[in-house]
């Protein structure tokens, strides 16, 4: 049941992530005023932007749960791939096609362009962020849940158990 809901969300979040994406795009090929369609650039983005850090914390909260209930961390690991196939899409593709835009219609800079180190640091740290969440939260768990285990025969006992009778006894 968990893995269902976590596709059904990790689906939820792509689509109005990408139509955001795309929309956000799409101003910068508008043939209006280059100030209006920069200014409804940048808002669409920001928009998807804070769309796409608040799904990706819903995302780990079921992946965690997900995580928790089978012992499987793929649904974690899909959480940082879809975060960072966003911030990739974002800093490494808009941000550059902004920049140009700019450059272009003659538009003032604002500020440095740090947003390609920015989208590294940003992968980078939710990397970190996903390995160590998942070493805590197996380790919680097998500390909550121990696997019973039996205690086993040392192995010659074990050959002599299985060894057929030979007719001598």
């Amino acid at each position: 049941m968990w893995t269902k809901i976590y596709l059904i969300a990790l689906a939820i979040a792509i689509i109005p992530t990408v139509l955001l994406t795309y929309y956000s795009y799409s101003w910068l090929k508008s043939i209006g005023a280059p100030l209006d369609s920069a200014a409804n650039f940048e808002y669409f983005s920001n928009i998807s932007v804070n769309y796409l850090w608040i799904s990706t914390l819903i995302l780990l909260i079921l992946g965690n749960i997900l995580l928790w209930k089978t012992r499987k961390s793929w649904a974690l690991w899909a959480t940082l791939g879809y975060f960072s196939v966003f911030v990739i899409a974002k800093y490494f593709w808009l941000d550059v096609a902004f920049s140009q835009f700019r450059q272009i219609k003659g538009l003032p800079e604002t500020g440095i362009a740090v947003g390609v180190f920015m989208g590294v640091f940003y992968c980078l740290f939710f990397a970190i962020i996903i390995f160590f969440d998942q070493f805590i939260v197996l380790r919680m768990n097998g500390k909550m849940y121990p696997q019973l285990t039996t205690p086993s025969a040392p192995e010659n006992e074990l050959a002599e158990e299985s060894a057929p009778p030979t007719g001598n006894e």
